[in-house]
């Protein structure tokens, strides 16, 4: 899911007015038992909110047309069903597919349709957060009035949780094929972090391989890095995650456990994905008074962007918003952290179905050293003008693994 959606992101500048911590401590839930734990979370986060709205684009980076020269059997093809997404019938079932392939933000959904669906012409942030594209997808609703009643009574508590209200949907999907191989693309609005305890998230990935069928599901999308050699844009590949789970999960008996598939991925195609990579730069950070030299900006190094298989390592799977520093130690956990993987494993794991993950590193480690929330803000920064187009990559190096596995099918 979004991680800056999930409890306290924040922006690079603060706006508005501002309590100093030092009054704010008076205030407190300790001192303070009117004010509940989970009021205090939903005003933190439409303030954090309503600051990173207030930001502007830092650039006008744009992602590419892709050159499928070289590898023009594997070019993703679309694949029709038997109505167009206007006359589907939402609560049909699933067409069978080979492999499905699973994202949860609008960033990363808007990267995964351009490099399976719409890589001949180039995309503008402005229009990755168009909805005229998401035209040629399905929506699926299937079995979702069995929670209806429950994502209303999470929306009122939570006040900004249970996405999926909107359009009383499980998420969207499209077909395509790469060498033969039926590819369900697939837009989740189901999150660990928003659903409430119920984790409605787990029915989801139980119907999607009871219908269509899978024997391999790939989660993909943004996260935040925990390893230092991990650059802006770096896509992380591996076949296992761990529940590391702090708030409304902390005491499940799935916590502190990790779920490893049997899946291997092939990595034939891995070099021709590099090859397309985008070289997400990072941001220069200027000094926010007129009393610092003019030229005493601090600029980032040179990208660095690259897909690694990591099957060593886990996800990091929590259930707020976390990110690696140079002190919290969050690589001793894993190589990424994120907020859904886990979940789609644990899942696939007990329905026999292979799982893998893709994640790209939206916002790098940081300088521990800084002020709780000037990190905070920089990590929600940072992803707010980088996102759309470090997911590019993690969809590219999605791409290589299906390719991959087609390649495989061929063989056998």
């Amino acid at each position: 899911m979004n991680r800056r959606n999930a409890v306290c992101h924040g922006p690079l500048a603060v706006t508005g007015s501002f309590t100093p911590s030092h009054k704010r401590r008076k205030n407190n839930t300790m001192e303070n038992p009117e004010i509940t734990p989970k009021e205090e979370l939903v005003a933190r986060t439409r303030l954090l909110s309503a600051r990173h709205e207030s930001l502007p684009e830092a650039d006008h980076l744009v992602l590419p047309k892709i050159d499928w020269s070289g590898v023009d059997a594997f070019r993703p093809e679309p694949l029709s069903l038997d109505v167009p997404p206007r006359e589907w019938k939402a609560s049909r079932t699933l067409p069978a597919a080979d492999v499905v392939v699973m994202t949860w933000t609008v960033a990363e959904w808007a990267a995964l349709n351009h490099v399976f669906c719409d890589y001949d012409r180039e995309m503008t942030m402005s229009r990755a957060y168009e909805k005229t594209w998401r035209g040629e997808w399905y929506n699926y609703s299937r079995n979702y009035y069995q929670i209806r009643q429950y994502m209303e009574d999470v929306y009122k508590t939570y006040q900004g949780g249970a996405p999926s209200r909107s359009d009383e949907a499980w998420g969207q999907f499209r077909m395509v094929s790469i060498n033969g191989l039926r590819v369900m693309l697939l837009k989740s609005a189901m999150h660990l972090a928003q659903d409430g305890s119920e984790l409605p998230l787990t029915r989801f990935v139980d119907q999607v391989c009871a219908e269509a069928s899978p024997r391999l599901v790939l989660s993909i999308g943004t996260a935040g890095g925990v390893r230092a050699e991990d650059a802006l844009g770096c896509a992380l590949v591996t076949n296992q995650a761990y529940f590391h789970l702090l708030k409304e999960f902390a005491n499940a008996e799935f916590n502190g456990t990790t779920v490893h598939s049997t899946w291997v991925p092939n990595e034939q195609f891995i070099p021709e994905a590099q090859e397309r990579v985008m070289q997400v730069p990072g941001l220069p950070v200027y000094p926010l008074s007129p009393q610092y030299p003019a030229d005493a900006v601090i600029l980032p190094d040179a990208p660095d962007s690259r897909i690694k298989v990591v099957t060593d390592q886990p996800i990091i799977t929590t259930d707020t918003f976390l990110f690696g520093t140079t002190d919290n130690g969050l690589e001793q956990y894993g190589c990424i952290v994120e907020m859904d993987d886990a979940v789609v494993g644990l899942v696939c794991e007990r329905q026999g179905v292979g799982f893998g993950f893709v994640r790209n590193v939206s916002d790098p480690v940081i300088n521990g050293k800084l002020p709780a929330q000037l990190q905070d803000a920089w990590a929600g920064y940072i992803y707010k003008e980088r996102g759309l187009f470090t997911s590019y990559n993690g969809a590219l190096a999605a791409w290589a693994l299906v390719a991959g596995e087609s390649a495989t099918s061929k063989e056998a």
